[in-house]
Parts: structure tokens; sequence; C-alpha cells
């Protein structure tokens, strides 16, 4: 994530719960606004270590899902 020009906002990951504090390092050097962990996946440990530097953690959440439910209450504006 640390070579993506410009930063990285949101990063999503589909990887298993065990795998996630690996992912944790690569996440906090990138420093995005949001971490997303997908349905199914859910590791506090990694999430605690993460929201320790500030970024906004999501667990066990499709995007997709929420971005819908969200849409669909008025709540985001297209």
């Amino acid at each position: 994530m640390s070579d993506i020009p410009g930063g990285v906002d949101l990063a999503v990951v589909f990887r298993r719960p065990q795998d996630v504090p690996d992912v944790a390092r690569d996440v906090i050097e990138a420093s995005p606004k949001y971490l997303w962990l997908q349905l199914g996946i859910h590791n506090d440990e990694a999430a605690a270590m993460i929201e320790n530097q500030g970024i906004a953690v999501y667990q066990d959440s499709c995007i997709k899902q929420t971005h819908q439910r969200l849409a669909k209450a008025s709540v985001l504006k297209h």
C-alpha cells in the first residue's frame, strides 16, 4: 500500500482473520483513514493496533451492502 501514489484513504481486507495482524503493519505504514474487514473477518488484536494509530476500523461487514443500505436511507448523496 505504501507504493500507491497519493496515498490510501480506505483499505479493504479480504484475508483470513488470523492473517490480519500481518496486514495491520502495512495498513499502519500506509496510514489510511479507514480499514474495512469484510464479512467473516474479525480480529480485535489487529483492530486495536490500527485504532491506536487513529485509523477507523470496521469489522465483519460488507462494504457494498453497507453502502447500499446507507444510500437507500438517503444518508449518502450521489
